[in-house]
């Protein structure tokens, strides 16, 4: 039987849906939108009745498609895409270093939004002199040397990771995973939209291959978005009160990282706004008061008789973090 082929109304039409989906957040209003278009697209003659079940069709591969992902799947995609930044990347080799860094960041985590997920954050040092750190899915951390040397002090180490816990906490290496494969399921729809059947618009669906590799090129290229990178700029600076660190060391940090003007800029200079841009949006927001009381806890802990009048020392737990940060400083 030979199908009529579609008119260029409908790919008006279809691309009208694909907007719908991408802007609609619960599944039973798409279901039942794409039921409405289709049924009123039939009535004034845009769509035939094949074409019309089509467009249903599609509306619930969109459905599949920008469905939350279970904190397993989270994770391996996660893993998938730091797998794939490190082809670029070698893992500096200095157990030493990259214990720090875990210790450090682990302790962070359990002041942000999402302090226990699937199997846990795990950071890593990237034997790089490129000024750049990734956060993929599921707790995946890297950060360069590079940036490493940028860091004056404990308090602006814990911004930068904080900064890179916040997009996993926030959920945005996941918000961009999703948002490719919808992206992917309307293009390919749109392409065979008058021959595809019902089982080849589900394949759309079968494989993460394509976005694994899409944000794994977005996170090396050109980052997350402007405002993903502000939202965790504010997040960092909340992690980092509430664990005691000086939450100003965020914005001494990012004052002194390249700006979009220097030539041969990459890292930070790429993948990040410019760091006055970041500054005004950062100044722009008054830092949160912490709610209830914050345990400034020193780490690791020093034998003492009283270690409950002694671990909330603020002026005790910089000294310590000073000279931790001092040894550690060596293999940056």
């Amino acid at each position: 039987m030979i199908r009529k082929k579609p008119s260029p109304a409908f790919f008006s039409l279809l691309a009208i849906a694909m907007i719908v989906f991408a802007s609609l957040s619960s599944c039973l209003t798409l279901s039942e939108s794409m039921d409405m278009l289709a049924s009123q697209a039939v009535s004034q003659g845009l769509l035939d009745r094949y074409q019309a079940v089509m467009l249903k069709t599609a509306a619930k591969a969109a459905v599949e498609a920008s469905r939350g992902l279970t904190p397993e799947e989270e994770y391996y995609v996660g893993r998938a895409v730091a797998a794939t930044i490190m082809s670029n990347y070698l893992p500096y080799n200095r157990p030493e270093l990259n214990a720090y860094i875990n210790k450090l960041g682990q302790g962070l985590a359990l002041y942000s939004s999402r302090p226990a997920i699937f199997m846990g954050y795990h950071f890593m040092v990237l034997d790089s002199e490129e000024i750049n750190a990734f956060a993929s899915p599921g707790g995946h951390i890297l950060v360069t040397r590079g940036l490493l040397r940028k860091v004056g002090s404990e308090d602006e180490l814990a911004a930068v990771l904080a900064h890179e816990i916040a997009h996993v906490a926030l959920k945005h290496g996941l918000a961009s995973v999703q948002g490719a494969r919808v992206t992917q399921i309307a293009a390919e729809f749109a392409i065979d939209a008058g021959k595809a059947t019902g089982g080849e618009i589900a394949a759309f669906t079968s494989s993460f291959g394509d976005s694994i590799s899409e944000l794994a090129k977005i996170l090396i290229l050109s980052g997350y978005s402007q405002a993903y990178e502000f939202q965790a700029d504010l997040e960092a600076r909340r992690i980092i009160a509430s664990a005691g660190y000086d939450p100003r060391a965020l914005a001494s940090l990012i004052s002194r990282l390249p700006s979009h003007d220097d030539k041969g800029g990459s890292g930070f200079a790429l993948t990040h706004p410019d760091p006055a841009s970041r500054l005004e949006a950062l100044n722009g927001q008054p830092l949160e008061p912490i709610k209830g009381p914050v345990a400034r806890k020193v780490w690791p802990m020093p034998r003492q008789e009283k270690p409950n009048e002694r671990a909330t020392d603020p002026v005790l737990a910089s000294f310590v973090r000073a000279d931790r940060f001092t040894a550690i400083k060596v293999y940056f």
